[in-house]
C-alpha cells in the first residue's frame, strides 16, 4: 500500500484489505502495509498520533506501519460509539442475531486471509491456528444465539403491583483482549457486548496489528451499523494515558479486560477510581491433579498438551501438577517417556511471542533451581536452549518448587510445568487453593464421585475431570475467581456480565400519610 494518508469508505477498504500485501523482506519502509484505525465505520490512515513500525515477533523484521490513535481520534471514537449505541440498543435481538450470523459466515470464508495476517504479525503454529478458528467459530455462533436469549422477569410484589425486570446494555464498552489466542479473544471481546446491545471500542494488542485490521471490514461487510465497532491502536508510550482517558469518560459504560493479573490490578484500580463496572478475565496458574487410580498415560498426555500448547502462552495452561505420593515416581517416568517421544519427533523449540519472554523464563527457572527445585526434564547434562534462540525455549518439567521462589507465585506464560506431591485430600486442597489465582483446573481419576467431591472444594472457575485445563465453549460460563478476576463470558454468563438489571413497577397508586411525617 502507498504511504499517502487517505480515508477510505468501508466497502473500498474491505476489498483493498482482501488483496493487500503482507511482509516481504524486499519491501522498503514506505511500501510496508499500513494498518489503519477503524472509526465511524471507516478506515482512518492519518491521525494525530502518527505511526510506528511493527516488528515480527520472531524475525524482528519490519512488518507494517501502524496508525496510532491520538487524543483527537480517541475522543471521536468515544463520541461516535455513544451515538451508535442509542441506535444499536433499539435494534431487536433478532436483528443483532442476523448480523452476527453473517459475521460467522464471513469469518469462516476469510480464515485463510486471517491466518496469513496473523503469521505476518507473530510466529504461530498451525495447530494453534486451527484450534483458534474452531473456538472462535463456536463463540461467534453462540453469541448470535445470545442476542435472542436475553430475558427479564416478573416477580411477585407486596402490594400486588406489576413489576417488570429488564436487562439493559451498559453502552460503549472498552474491550482490551489479550494476544495469545488471537481470533477467539478478539472476537469474544466484540460479539458478546454487541449481542447484548452494547457498542465496542476495541483496543488492539500491540503484537497483532495486521490481524486486527481485518475485523473492521469484516463486521462492516456483515452490515454492522457504522460506529458500533471502533478499533484503536496505541503505542506503548501512550497506551496508559489513553486507556485511562477512555475509562474516565462518562459515555463509557463498561470495561472488559483479558490479560495478566498484574495489569488487571492496575485497570481494576482505575475502574474503581472512576466507578466503572468491569469484567476481568485474568491470569491463572492452573493445577492438574493425578489421583492414585488415574489412567497415567491419559493424564500425562493431557497435562503435557495443556502445559505446552501455544508454548504455555494460555491463561488456562497447566502450570502445576499435583500427584499422589503413592504413584509419583511411576508418573514421573511416564511423563519423561512422553516428553522424550515428543522431542524425538520435533527438534524445534517452543516459540514465545513477547519480547524478552525467553529471558524471563530463564530467570524464573534459575531462581527456582537455586531455591531448591529439581529439573526433571530435560536431563541436567542436556542444554535448556540448544538453539540459542532469543524467542524459543525447550519445554521443561520441574518438581518440588519451593514456596519462596518466584515461579511458585507467578504465572510463567511459558512452556514448563512443575510437579508436587500430596498425601491426602486435605493436603491436596490446601496446596491447590494456596495460590492467589483460580481460573481453571483438572482432575484425573476413574472415581467420578471422588472427583466431584474434590472439584467442589477447588477454588477455580472451571474443573475438568479427565481433560486438560484448557477448555472453553459457548455453553459453559468462563471466568475465574480470586486474583483470576470476575465476570463471565459465554451464554447466560455473558448476558449477566454485559447487561444490568432495571426494575419498573406499575402501581395503581395510593395516597401516603403525609401527616405522620
Amino acid at each position: 500500500m502507498a504511504s499517502t494518508a487517505v480515508s477510505l469508505s468501508r466497502h473500498t477498504t474491505s476489498r483493498l484489505w482482501q488483496t493487500r500485501r503482507y511482509l516481504s523482506t524486499s519491501l522498503s519502509r514506505a511500501a510496508l502495509p499500513k494498518v489503519p484505525l477503524w472509526i465511524r465505520g471507516k478506515a482512518v490512515e492519518t491521525s494525530s498520533g502518527g505511526t510506528e513500525i511493527h516488528l515480527h515477533s520472531q524475525t524482528r523484521q519490519e512488518a507494517c506501519q501502524v496508525v496510532l490513535a491520538g487524543q483527537t481520534e480517541t475522543d471521536l471514537a468515544i463520541r461516535d460509539s455513544q451515538r451508535a449505541f442509542v441506535e444499536w440498543k433499539a435494534h431487536s435481538g433478532w436483528d443483532r442475531r442476523a448480523i452476527l450470523t453473517r459475521v460467522l459466515s464471513l469469518l469462516q470464508e476469510r480464515f485463510d486471509e486471517l491466518a496469513q495476517a496473523l503469521k505476518h504479525d507473530v510466529a504461530v503454529s498451525d495447530i494453534l491456528i486451527g484450534a483458534d478458528q474452531r473456538s472462535a467459530s463456536n463463540l461467534v455462533d453462540g453469541a448470535s444465539s445470545t442476542a435472542i436469549e436475553i430475558e427479564g422477569s416478573i416477580p411477585q410484589t407486596l402490594d400486588n403491583s406489576l413489576a417488570l425486570i429488564f436487562r439493559e446494555p451498559f453502552g460503549p464498552t472498552l474491550s482490551i483482549p489479550a494476544f495469545n489466542y488471537p481470533l477467539t479473544l478478539a472476537l469474544r471481546s466484540i460479539v458478546y457486548p454487541l449481542a447484548c446491545g452494547n457498542t465496542v471500542i476495541l483496543k488492539t494488542p500491540t503484537h497483532l496489528p495486521q490481524l486486527y485490521s481485518l475485523f473492521g471490514p469484516l463486521f462492516a461487510d456483515a452490515k454492522l451499523p457504522p460506529g458500533c465497532l471502533q478499533i484503536l491502536n496505541y503505542s506503548e508510550s501512550t497506551v496508559s494515558e489513553r486507556v485511562e482517558h477512555i475509562i474516565s469518560d462518562p459515555d463509557v459504560g463498561l470495561v472488559n479486560f483479558t490479560g495478566s493479573t498484574s495489569l488487571g490490578r492496575i485497570l481494576a484500580a482505575k475502574c474503581g477510581q472512576y466507578l466503572k463496572p468491569s469484567i476481568m478475565e485474568l491470569g491463572g496458574k492452573s493445577p492438574a491433579i493425578v489421583l492414585p487410580d488415574a489412567d497415567l498415560e491419559l493424564a500425562a498426555n493431557n497435562i503435557l498438551f495443556g502445559a505446552f500448547f501455544n508454548s504455555g502462552q494460555v491463561c488456562m495452561s497447566t502450570e502445576r501438577c499435583f500427584v499422589h505420593s503413592d504413584i509419583s515416581e511411576t508418573f514421573q517416568q511416564v511423563l519423561i517417556n512422553a516428553m522424550t517421544a515428543l522431542e524425538s519427533r520435533s527438534s524445534h523449540g517452543f516459540e514465545l511471542v513477547r519480547q524478552g519472554a525467553g529471558e524471563g523464563m530463564d530467570t524464573l527457572v534459575k531462581d527456582a533451581i537455586s531455591s531448591g527445585a529439581q529439573l526433571i526434564y530435560p536431563p541436567e547434562e542436556s542444554p535448556l536452549n540448544p538453539s540459542e534462540s532469543k524467542t524459543s525455549r525447550r519445554p521443561l518439567i520441574l518438581s518440588n518448587i519451593p514456596s519462596t521462589s518466584t515461579l511458585s507465585k507467578v504465572e510463567s506464560f511459558s512452556p514448563m510445568v512443575a510437579l508436587q506431591e500430596f498425601t491426602s485430600t486435605s493436603d491436596l486442597i490446601s496446596q491447590v487453593n494456596q495460590h492467589e489465582t483460580g481460573l481453571s483446573s483438572s482432575i484425573f481419576t476413574k472415581e467420578y464421585a471422588t472427583a466431584l467431591d474434590i472439584a467442589r472444594n477447588i477454588q477455580a472457575g472451571a474443573v475438568h475431570v479427565n481433560g486438560m485445563t484448557i477448555h472453553d465453549e459457548h455453553t459453559l460460563p468462563f471466568g475465574g475467581v480470586k486474583a483470576s478476576g470476575w465476570g463471565r463470558f459465554n451464554g447466560k454468563g455473558a448476558i449477566e456480565s454485559f447487561t444490568w438489571t432495571k426494575n419498573v413497577r406499575l402501581s395503581m397508586g395510593h395516597m401516603l400519610p403525609l401527616g405522620a411525617l
